[in-house]
C-alpha cells in the first residue's frame, strides 16, 4: 500500500512541475474565477440566512430545516456522483491494466482506486457546502471552530454516501460482468442526477424567503421541527451540528462517533468484499460489446460524412446520458421562467428579450461540450478523412450541419416556449426568437472554426479538449458574441418600448441603420473569421 501512495505523490509532483507557463496561467485564472464564484455563493447564502434569522418565532427552525435539506441533497448527490466516478476509476482507469498485472494484492488496488473515487465524487460538492457553513457561522456567530466541527462530521458522512455508490457498482459489475453494464450505469446515473436537480427546483425553495409564504410556514411548525430523513447520515450530521450550536457537546460527540463507526464498518466490509468480487467484475468489464450487423447500403439522401457523424455520436452511451440531462435542464429552465413573479405585460416582454442572452449562454455552453470538440474527437483517425478525396471545407460543413440541427431545436424550444409562457408582444417575440436562432448558428460555426483552429488529436477524453486554450478562447468569444447581440438589439427594443409608452417619434431610422450594420458585421465576423482560420489550419496540417 505504501508503494501505491508513493506512486500517487510522485505522479502529482511530476505533473505539477511538467506544467507549461500557459497551463499555470490558465489554472491560476480558473482558480481565481472559482474563488470569485464561491465568494458570490457565500454572499447569496449570507443574505438568505440573515433574512431567515429575522423571521419571528420560526427563524431558528427555518435555518436548521434549510441546513437539513442542504445536507440531504448533498448526501444524495454524492451517492449518484459516486456511481459515475466508481465506474471509471474502478474498472476503466488507464493504469488498471498495469496495476492488475503487478504483484500487488487485489484489495490494495481496490483501496487505492476506491479512495480516488471517493475523493473525486465528493470534493466539489463539499467545496460548495463550505460557503453555506461560513454564512451560517457568520450569521449565528458560532465561531470558526464550528467550521472544523462541520468538516469532522462531513468526512464520514460523504464517505458513507460515496461508499453506497461503490457498493452498488461493485455488486452490479460482479453480477453482470459486461461492458453493457457500464452503459446502464451511465444512463441510470444521468437520470438520477436529473431527477435530483428537478426535485430540488420543483420544491420551490424561493418560497421560504417570500413574505406571503411565511404565514403558510407558520401553520407547519410541527413539520419544521420534525427530522429530515432521520435514518440517513445527512440527518445525523445535521443533528450533531445543531447539538453543538445549542451547547450540547456530548450529543455532538455521540453523533460524530456514530458517523465514523458506520463509515469505518461499511467501508471495511467493502474492502473485504472486494477480494471476492472486484477482479471478476474488472475482467468482465474489459470485454467488448456484441456488434450488431447493419446494412451496408445507406439511404441515398444521407451523405456519407453525415452518416458517420450520426453513427459515432450515438455509439457512445455517454452522449445518451448527456442528452437526458440536457432534456431535464431545459425543462427546469422553462419551469423557472414560468414561476417568475411578473404581473406587468411590458416587464414580461423585457424578460423575453433578455432571454436572448440567457438562452444564448446555454447554447454556448452546449457548443463547448458538443460542437467545439467535434474536430479533435476524430483523434488519431483524422488521417483517414484526409486520405479520402474530401476537401477540408466539406468535412467542416458536415460537422456544422450535424451540430446545428439539435442546437436549433433546443434554441427553438427555449425561445418559442419562453415567449409563449411570458405572453410577449409580437415584435419582441419575433425579434428574440429570430435572433436566438441566428445566434445558435453563429455559435455552431464558431465552434467548428475554433475547433479546427486549435485541434487536439492526442487526448484521452473530451474534458481535456474543453479546458484547453482553444476551449477557453471559444467560450470567451461566444460570451462576447452573445452579449454584443443583446447590446445591439437593445437599440430597436428601446424604440419599441418608447412607442408602447406613447412616444410617436420613437423610431430613429439612422440609428436603426447603424444597429443593422453593426449586427450584420458582428454575425459576418462570427461566421467567417474562425471558419476561414480553422480551415487554413487543417489544410496546413494535411500538407
Amino acid at each position: 500500500m505504501t508503494l501505491l501512495i508513493r506512486r500517487r505523490l510522485r505522479s502529482a509532483w511530476n505533473g505539477f512541475f511538467a506544467l507549461t507557463g500557459w497551463e499555470l496561467g490558465r489554472n491560476l485564472a480558473f482558480t481565481s474565477v472559482g474563488i470569485g464564484l464561491l465568494a458570490a455563493i457565500y454572499l447569496g447564502f449570507f443574505r438568505l440566512l440573515s433574512y431567515l434569522e429575522t423571521v419571528p418565532l420560526i427563524g431558528e427552525l427555518l435555518l436548521w430545516k434549510l441546513t437539513a435539506m442542504m445536507m440531504l441533497a448533498t448526501f444524495m448527490m454524492v451517492v449518484v456522483s459516486s456511481l459515475l466516478t466508481a465506474l471509471s476509476t474502478l474498472y476503466y482507469s488507464y493504469d488498471l491494466k498495469f496495476l492488475m498485472g503487478s504483484p500487488i494484492g487485489i484489495r490494495k488496488i481496490f483501496v487505492d482506486k476506491s479512495l480516488e473515487s471517493l475523493f473525486f465524487a465528493s470534493w466539489m460538492i463539499l467545496l460548495l457546502l463550505v460557503p453555506y457553513m461560513a454564512a451560517l457561522i457568520q450569521v449565528k456567530g458560532y465561531g470558526w471552530s464550528f467550521l472544523g466541527a462541520f468538516l469532522w462530521l462531513a468526512a464520514p458522512c460523504l464517505t458513507l454516501g460515496g461508499s453506497v455508490g461503490l457498493a452498488f457498482t461493485l455488486a452490479l459489475l460482479y453480477l453482470f460482468p459486461s461492458s453493457r453494464t457500464r452503459d446502464v450505469i451511465w444512463v441510470g446515473s444521468s437520470l438520477s442526477l436529473t431527477a435530483v436537480y428537478g426535485l430540488v427546483r420543483f420544491s420551490q425553495p424561493e418560497r421560504l424567503i417570500r413574505p406571503d409564504a411565511l404565514m403558510l410556514i407558520v401553520e407547519y411548525l410541527e413539520y419544521l421541527q420534525a427530522p429530515t430523513a432521520p435514518y440517513l447520515p445527512s440527518w445525523w450530521m445535521t443533528a450533531g451540528l445543531s447539538s453543538l450550536a445549542q451547547g450540547r457537546p456530548a450529543s455532538f460527540a455521540a453523533y460524530g462517533a456514530l458517523l465514523w463507526c458506520c463509515a469505518a464498518v461499511f467501508y471495511g466490509a467493502l474492502v473485504w468484499l472486494s477480494g471476492r468480487l472486484y477482479f471478476q467484475g474488472f475482467s468482465g468489464a474489459q470485454e467488448g460489446g456484441s456488434a450488431k450487423r447493419t446494412l451496408a447500403i445507406r439511404p441515398l439522401l444521407e451523405p456519407a460524412l453525415f452518416w458517420k457523424e450520426r453513427l459515432t455520436f450515438f455509439r457512445d452511451v455517454k452522449h445518451w446520458s448527456q442528452i437526458l440531462m440536457i432534456a431535464g435542464l431545459v425543462f427546469v429552465y422553462l419551469f423557472s421562467i414560468r414561476r417568475l413573479p411578473l404581473d406587468n405585460a411590458d416587464l414580461r416582454s423585457l424578460v423575453s428579450f433578455l432571454n436572448i442572452g440567457a438562452a444564448g449562454f446555454v447554447i454556448a455552453a452546449l457548443g463547448l461540450r458538443f460542437t467545439y470538440p467535434s474536430i479533435s474527437l476524430e483523434g488519431r483517425s483524422w488521417w483517414v478523412l484526409r486520405a479520402a478525396p474530401l476537401p477540408v471545407d466539406l468535412v467542416m460543413r458536415q460537422k456544422l450541419l450535424f451540430s446545428a440541427g439539435p442546437m436549433t431545436l433546443i434554441a427553438l424550444l427555449l425561445g418559442a416556449t419562453t415567449n409563449y409562457l411570458l405572453e410577449a408582444d409580437r415584435f419582441t417575440a419575433w425579434l428574440s426568437l429570430g435572433s436566438l436562432l441566428l445566434i445558435t448558428w453563429g455559435l455552431c460555426a464558431m465552434g467548428i472554426g475554433f475547433g479546427a483552429l486549435f485541434p487536439l488529436f492526442a487526448v484521452e477524453n473530451v474534458h481535456q479538449i474543453e479546458s484547453s486554450l482553444g476551449g477557453f478562447i471559444y467560450m470567451a468569444a461566444s460570451l462576447f458574441y452573445v452579449a454584443a447581440n443583446v447590446i445591439i438589439l437593445s437599440w430597436p427594443m428601446n424604440m419599441h418600448f418608447q412607442e408602447r409608452f406613447g412616444n410617436a417619434a420613437a423610431w430613429d431610422f439612422r440609428l436603426l441603420c447603424i444597429a443593422a450594420a453593426c449586427w450584420i458585421a458582428l454575425h459576418g465576423l462570427a461566421f467567417l473569421l474562425p471558419w476561414s482560420l480553422g480551415r487554413r489550419k487543417l489544410e496546413g496540417l494535411a500538407a
